[in-house]
């Protein structure tokens, strides 16, 4: 009886009961439209998440000369690792890498009359080191939770303590 009823139901309504077998014409065209839209839509969050959540991209900087680090100094470290050093005694020479030019003669004077010891450079400008720098520094500081320094010092170090600490015309004096 079902069969009847869906007979005089599709007559009544002008449908044929033959079933419709609906085939696919390109279906690779189909396959590859689908992948081209997820590798699209994959690299859109790719392309936000560079530009405005990790700051990977930067194509909205007009003034690129203005936050370029100069990351070709040797034997650069962060004021928070100046005692995890491996070597007994050391220099640590505290100065902006961007103002080079402005310091380039103590710069040099450093680079020059200490070749014979190990000397690791700090940026003061950098953001991971701006607790240990300030206007006024602390000559008397002997640990790391005392240090304040003006940019440019030279401090040593003996010993996980300052043993030595000279900023800008003392550092002139010693090593002239």
């Amino acid at each position: 009886m079902g069969r009847k009823l869906r007979r005089k139901q599709a007559k009544k309504e002008g449908k044929s009961l033959e079933r419709e077998n609906i085939t696919e014409t390109n279906p690779i065209k189909k396959y590859l439209l689908n992948i081209f839209v997820i590798v699209g839509v994959f690299a859109i969050i790719y392309l936000v998440s560079a530009l405005f959540i990790t700051k990977e991209l930067d194509w909205f900087n007009k003034d690129k000369s203005e936050e370029k680090e100069n990351n070709n100094v040797s034997n650069a470290i962060l004021a928070s690792a100046i005692f995890k050093q491996s070597e007994e005694e050391y220099y640590v020479y505290f100065y902006d890498f961007n103002e080079e030019e402005k310091d380039s003669e103590i710069t040099k004077l450093v680079d020059n009359n200490l070749m014979g010891d190990k000397v690791y450079k700090v940026n003061t400008k950098s953001a991971m080191n701006t607790n240990y720098v300030s206007e006024e520094s602390n000559k008397n500081a002997k640990t790391l939770s005392e240090l304040k320094v003006v940019s440019p010092t030279l401090i040593k170090i003996s010993g996980d303590t300052i043993t030595e600490y000279y900023e800008k015309k003392e550092i002139i004096n010693k090593l002239s």
